[in-house]
């Protein structure tokens, strides 16, 4: 398992994340970052009067699969490893 870092989270004390949460929740923002610039490129296609704005519908349906995983991911890690737990669990 990775390190533990500490973040602050004023409503809940201190929240410890570890290096590979941080990796997959990274991994997760990528996905969602990709996903919106493909519903920004269809956007500018359509206001543009592209005709065949339609192309991006696959690579929409794609990204969001791939942000779907990447979620699931980062959930199930949280999930098994339990390192989004506020500090109070490990103090015991």
């Amino acid at each position: 398992m990775g390190t533990r870092d500490q973040v602050s989270n004023s409503s809940q004390g201190s929240i410890i994340y570890c290096e590979e949460s941080r990796r997959l929740l990274e991994a997760f923002g990528t996905k969602v970052h990709q996903l919106v610039l493909l519903h920004e490129q269809q956007f500018l296609a359509v206001t543009a009067g592209d005709l065949d704005c339609d192309r991006f519908d696959l690579l929409i349906h794609m990204a969001n699969e791939d942000k779907h995983q990447a979620k699931y991911l980062y959930l199930q890690h949280l999930e098994t490893h339990g390192c989004s737990k506020n500090d109070d669990i490990y103090k015991s």
